[in-house]
């Protein structure tokens, strides 16, 4: 049987995985937390994960440590969320979007241009906004936050067509995450945007079933989507938050010192996630010129101005108003 190109990666993450127990101090009798996620062995999230379980390590004194599954290899975002409030999997690093069915208030998100930069939504994340929504989602879904990861810049990449100006995008089938937000940003800005797994994105592509997608530039060249497509564009539509969460069944059997272990090395490894972030997108930025990728900057006041009302569309969700709001004056 030929194996597909996704399921070749899962193969390769699959090996991986069983050196993904990183820490040497770790005892052999060690409680092994499985945590899963969807990118790849060398991306942020893997490192996020990595750093995790080294300071979990030393401050439980080896006891426990994360088992990492990449790669999707414990299923998509959905699946794992699913698993995790179940308790047949203990935790996950998944992105908000994926949450949105389960914690509506999170379509807030969703919002076109709800940031204006990486590091405003990071701080923004940080403070009182942030933990307002880590608490809702404790409370609708179960899963315990452990912290926010920096938020990822979502821009647009095309195969043969660039887009300098937004009637450019007229048209043009683009792939969008599964979320009311992107769909109906993308229906604003005159695109014709198409839900679907992002697992299915790169043959999409191959096959011109789509014309483009949106992904920030690290995962651009992590998930060969270079190979198919020559115009990446700084578009700047959405920020995209994502959180590492224990679930309730895990974190309940967890006694206080453990809980308060788990939290610390929260706060050592989501920093340390921001950090790897902002040097992948920098890196990824950078190889785009030597891999023959041209990078453009469209003028974003007619964007803007196209979808300035979109978050209208997400005021009843409960407390939406208020929520949004907070975010608003969170910014500064």
């Amino acid at each position: 049987m030929t194996m597909t190109r996704r399921q070749l990666v899962r193969s390769m993450g699959a090996a991986a995985a069983a050196t993904a127990l990183i820490p040497s101090a770790a005892r052999a009798d060690s409680i092994k937390v499985r945590i899963g996620h969807t990118l790849a062995p060398t991306s942020e999230y893997q490192k996020w994960c990595e750093r995790f379980s080294e300071a979990l390590v030393k401050s439980t004194g080896g006891r426990y440590e994360l088992q990492i599954y990449n790669t999707s290899q414990l299923g998509g975002e959905i699946q794992m969320i699913q698993a995790v409030r179940a308790g047949t999997q203990d935790m996950l690093i998944t992105s908000q979007p994926a949450l949105e069915a389960t914690v509506k208030a999170l379509e807030l998100f969703s919002t076109p241009f709800l940031f204006d930069s990486i590091e405003q939504g990071n701080r923004v994340m940080a403070g009182k906004a942030g933990q307002t929504f880590a608490d809702i989602i404790a409370k609708e879904s179960g899963l315990v936050s452990l912290g926010w990861g920096s938020v990822q810049e979502r821009n647009v990449f095309t195969t043969s067509k660039p887009v300098r100006k937004l009637a450019d995008l007229q048209g043009m089938k683009l792939r969008i995450i599964q979320s009311p937000g992107y769909v109906e940003a993308y229906r604003a800005l005159g695109a014709n945007p198409t839900p679907m797994p992002y697992g299915q994105l790169y043959l999409a592509l191959k096959e011109k079933v789509v014309d483009g997608a949106d992904t920030s530039p690290d995962q651009f060249f992590m998930d060969k989507f270079s190979e198919l497509c020559k115009f990446y564009h700084l578009t700047h539509v959405h920020y995209l938050p994502a959180g590492m969460y224990a679930g309730k069944t895990f974190w309940d059997g967890l006694d206080s010192t453990m809980k308060d272990a788990f939290v610390a090395a929260g706060k050592i490894a989501t920093p340390y996630n921001h950090q790897v972030y902002a040097a992948d997108y920098k890196a990824g930025i950078a190889k785009m010129a030597t891999a023959g990728i041209e990078v453009i900057k469209p003028d974003l006041t007619d964007w803007k101005r196209a979808t300035k009302d979109v978050y209208k569309k997400f005021e009843d969700v409960p407390n939406g108003k208020q929520l949004y709001d907070m975010i608003v004056a969170a910014r500064g």
